[in-house]
């Protein structure tokens, strides 16, 4: 995950030894013919329709609050996708803990009485809860390390595509690509859906992340320097090496709910069942699925054609090449995570034997659990 920044850096190669021109001539020759209207028209195209759809998300009527439903239909993805961009608010980054205190005191009585507050109305229910659901861990229950939350994700991005977009030589190339990677797993950590995991058990697989992550990385724009002929491959060679890394990143960061304990599971009501590795397992591969294969195609295809138009140089376009990358992450970034679903609805048949025989209250068989996906 997180590798909007490689995506571009592998598609424009900062290295003065290798032609970016071959690699985006297949896609970049159509496009160019009409470069003014389409490039500026993606952006802007993009920015309106969530600009709209974030407009008519606010303009309709506020729900009554539930504590155990979202403000957002989720099953739509115009739903789920207003809920991303809640979640991802860099203002949340800025709530100090007395704010935080006065949001999970209005949860914990709305749970306690099953009434607002006197003079609370839903609006601002759903905004504390919003803020709760932002910065506090959804399994743990523990607020998440700041840096690592995913409203952080684009303003933490800033300084490490500045050091990327720099980094010519081999060595500030592997401290660029180490530093990148370093930051993945700390995000992807941050954001798993497991409980809390033992930090010395976090060496190896961090040790395993960093390494394959930045080898693939590497070993791709090594390959492009060696075999030219590989440009005529066009994005697929970057965007092969931008998903590999990625998924190795988010499935040893997360080793632990693939291949150790699992993830927690619950009833429909509510109850905790338990722990199940199988669930796990579709967990990290649907955040591989949004994070690693989904999230790099706009911003692979974008700032090509919006950096072929624009006539800066020097100085000057790397400011603007830093300013498009991050612009694309801004839209990429929820657009991606909207796509599935943060809880999921599991099959019981699907999970370990002891699940399939559960009763529920009532005595009846649980068909489905719910588990949390995460980021």
């Amino acid at each position: 995950g997180l590798l909007a920044k490689e995506c571009f850096l592998a598609s424009s190669w900062q290295d003065d030894r290798i032609d970016s021109a071959p690699l985006m001539k297949g896609l970049r020759t159509p496009l160019l013919r009409a470069r003014p209207r389409l490039g500026l028209g993606l952006v802007a195209g993009s920015a309106g329709l969530a600009s709209v759809s974030v407009a008519k998300a606010n303009e309709s009527k506020v729900p009554p609050f539930s504590l155990s439903s979202s403000r957002y239909d989720q099953s739509t993805y115009m739903g789920r996708l207003a809920g991303v961009l809640q979640q991802i608010d860099p203002r949340t980054l800025l709530v100090g803990e007395q704010e935080l205190s006065r949001c999970k005191g209005l949860l914990e009585d709305f749970k306690r009485t099953g009434e607002k507050r006197p003079g609370v109305s839903d609006e601002d229910m759903w905004n504390a809860k919003s803020t709760v659901d932002a910065i506090i861990h959804p399994v743990t229950q523990e607020p998440m390390f700041i840096l690592g939350r995913m409203s952080a994700f684009v303003p933490m991005n800033a300084p490490v595509c500045a050091i990327m977009l720099n980094a010519h030589s081999v060595a500030g190339v592997v401290f660029a690509q180490w530093l990148n990677q370093t930051y993945n797993v700390m995000n992807n950590y941050v954001n798993r859906s497991s409980l809390d995991v033992n930090w010395d058990g976090l060496l190896k697989p961090y040790v395993l992340a960093v390494t394959v992550s930045c080898s693939i990385a590497l070993a791709a724009r090594r390959a492009l320097a060696v075999v030219p002929s590989l440009a005529r491959l066009g994005i697929f060679v970057p965007y092969f090496a931008v998903i590999s890394a990625g998924a190795c990143n988010v499935a040893f960061t997360r080793m632990d709910e693939w291949a150790g304990r699992g993830i927690c599971v619950f009833s429909p009501e509510g109850q905790e069942l338990g722990m199940s590795k199988m669930a796990g397992q579709q967990a990290v591969l649907k955040t591989i699925a949004t994070r690693s294969v989904c999230l790099p195609i706009p911003v692979l295809l974008i700032p090509p054609v919006i950096m072929s138009i624009l006539p800066f140089t020097g100085a000057a376009r790397m400011v603007a090449e830093g300013v498009v990358i991050l612009s694309c992450m801004s839209l990429a970034l929820p657009c991606a995570l909207a796509m599935l679903p943060q809880e999921m609805d599991l099959p019981t048949a699907f999970l370990e034997p002891e699940y399939r025989t559960l009763r529920d209250s009532r005595g009846e068989i649980i068909t489905h659990v719910f588990a949390n996906k995460g980021l």
